[in-house]
């Protein structure tokens, strides 16, 4: 079992992984295995998980990350972590495409009938992205940034902009 690293201890992690060190790889996508993990449980579409375990799937986005590594110098220069969750919504991605060619089936269905449903329905593309990101994977307003292209503050702004709204829609949220 890891314990957390400093700051300092992650970015000599990323320097060595920068110089092709395949156990630092390992070693970030391990300390990040509990974050990824909730990440697979939450995006992976209900056909994919009828075939494959979160943890298979988390294997997959390691090896993948292992052998992606040469890349990791360009892409992930603000946050390794964005960089490793990017690595597994791709790794779920080409399953799922396979998948989908193997058995003609075309992706996963919505529940729409609960007002939490109808509440996600409603907000903008990107309000949903920023309150998925940041209550449900829980990324920082910066790795948010990162991947929304907006202002952390304005990540900041419209997260809680979207948190009260929840908070305020009839039945949204169980009392």
């Amino acid at each position: 079992m890891l314990v957390s690293l400093s700051e300092q201890q992650i970015r000599q992690l990323e320097t060595q992984v920068v110089r092709g060190d395949g156990t630092a790889m390992e070693t970030l996508f391990d300390l990040s295995r509990g974050r990824l993990s909730r990440i697979a449980g939450f995006r992976m579409p209900v056909e994919l998980r009828r075939t494959m375990s979160v943890n298979n799937l988390l294997m997959a986005a390691r090896m993948r990350a292992i052998r992606r590594q040469t890349d990791f110098a360009v892409e992930a220069a603000r946050s390794h972590f964005v960089w490793l969750r990017q690595i597994l919504l791709h790794t779920i991605d080409v399953i799922q495409k396979r998948l989908t060619s193997e058995s003609g089936s075309a992706g996963w269905p919505l529940p729409t009938s609960t007002p939490f449903a109808a509440f996600m329905e409603s907000l903008t593309d990107v309000d949903r992205e920023i309150l998925l990101l940041r209550h449900l994977e829980e990324l920082t307003n910066q790795e948010t940034s990162i991947i929304t292209g907006i202002s952390p503050q304005g990540v900041s702004t419209r997260y809680m902009n979207v948190v009260r709204e929840l908070a305020e829609a009839p039945g949204a949220v169980p009392s």
